[in-house]
């Protein structure tokens, strides 16, 4: 994972979707976190163009890789189920952890508390239930998600919801043609290593796919996609009376 990142299509142009969202959204030299930040290739990005990003992990070990790549100002172990911070950030970034998370519920709870006034949560999670495959099982997905179902959470938070698009919109065909036949073929641990070669894809389809996918970066700008096998959620807090 931690080499594959910097060279696979879909990590790198949901970078670049991040990037320009928050840029939109938050002022730079702002105190944010991203929670789940696995082997720091987000939040380096993040800080690279100019956020005062905090590391946030479960596990020791992804936090290990974060600083390798000196991707935060700061680094912390803590479970998202946790109350750990109390309006701390200017943003709170969850790129693809929701997913993992048997009760989303309290994450999503967890982190508005820990968002300042009028701080803004990114998310990104998979979406469509009609692609959920082994690979999702084998990932340690336990839900994938639609617009409806993040939005209704988000609000019982006490979040208004600023955008929500889908993402991986020109790509869904191959996708759904891919889950498909994973589904007809597929055992656990046979998905597992399927889920580690979709990172280690074909160079020349790698390539092709990259820019096929970064067609949509200019749109996200402007519109929200109907459909696709990811989410963008984009939320600011809002005081509950």
């Amino acid at each position: 994972m931690y080499s594959a990142e910097s060279k696979n299509f879909w990590f790198r142009v949901r970078n670049y979707i991040i990037g320009e969202t928050l840029l939109k959204h938050v002022p730079v030299n702002s105190n944010i976190i991203e929670v789940g930040s696995g082997t720091g290739f987000v939040s380096k990005y993040l800080k690279e163009i100019g956020y005062i990003t905090n590391c946030g992990e479960l596990f020791s070990e992804g936090l290990k890789y974060c600083q390798i790549r000196n991707s935060g100002y700061k680094y912390w172990e803590f479970n998202l189920c946790e109350p750990v911070f109390k309006e701390e950030f200017d943003a709170y970034c969850a790129f693809d952890v929701l997913e993992h998370i048997d009760d989303d519920t309290t994450a999503i709870q967890n982190i508005y508390l820990g968002l300042k006034k009028k701080g803004k949560v990114f998310l990104t999670v998979p979406a469509c239930k009609k692609l959920w495959s082994d690979a999702d099982s084998g990932a340690g997905h336990k839900r994938r998600y639609s617009a409806d179902e993040i939005r209704e959470k988000m609000e019982k938070a006490g979040f208004k919801i600023i955008k929500i698009s889908y993402f991986m919109t020109f790509l869904f065909p191959i996708i759904f043609a891919s889950r498909i036949c994973m589904n007809k073929n597929s055992t656990h641990k046979k998905a597992v290593k399927e889920n580690i070669m979709e990172l280690q894809i074909n160079p020349i389809l790698n390539w092709i796919f990259y820019w096929i996918f970064r067609m949509e970066v200019p749109l996200l700008r402007y519109i929200n996609l109907p459909f696709g096998s990811s989410l963008l959620c984009i939320a600011i807090k809002e005081e509950i009376s």
